[in-house]
């Protein structure tokens, strides 16, 4: 018995670090001034589910890198409204059907009131206001659905 619960204990221990690396990456995108495309995807990779948590932000921009094509290092506003409309289906206006991009996701965003703050598309925007908008598009997929 005493046995079993030193593995068990031994165990846990040892898979700790790979519980809290998803905290510590969440507090640097928090404390990012600008957020990264790397950043961006491993958030946007979490909200969707089905598949298995990035290890690393490299990893995620790696895995949804054909949406990020034509952006740069950072993301703006617009930027980030169009990847978390595009991911979490979130629901578009007429402008947005007929010339998708991220000018007219941000209008939609904002007549959705996920967005709040005054922005423009090419706004750079924190890690914290992602966190934030991020926030708010999940309640308002849980309220449609």
């Amino acid at each position: 018995m005493k046995r079993v619960f030193l593995v068990l204990l031994a165990a846990a221990w040892a898979a700790c670090p790979l519980f809290s690396q998803s905290n510590v990456l969440l507090d640097e995108i928090l404390a990012e001034q600008e957020l990264t495309a790397e950043s961006a995807a491993y958030l946007l990779l979490g909200v969707k589910g089905g598949e298995a948590e990035p290890l690393s932000r490299r990893e995620a921009l790696g895995r949804i890198r054909d949406r990020f094509s034509g952006m740069g290092d950072t993301i703006s506003a617009g930027e980030f409204a169009f990847l978390l409309q595009n991911q979490l289906d979130l629901p578009r206006g007429l402008l947005s059907g007929f010339f998708p991009g991220p000018r007219y996701a941000l209008r939609d965003l904002k007549f959705l009131r996920i967005i709040q703050e005054r922005a423009h598309p090419d706004t750079p925007i924190s890690g914290e206001r992602a966190m934030r908008i991020l926030g708010r598009a999940l309640a308002e997929r849980e309220d449609r659905s």
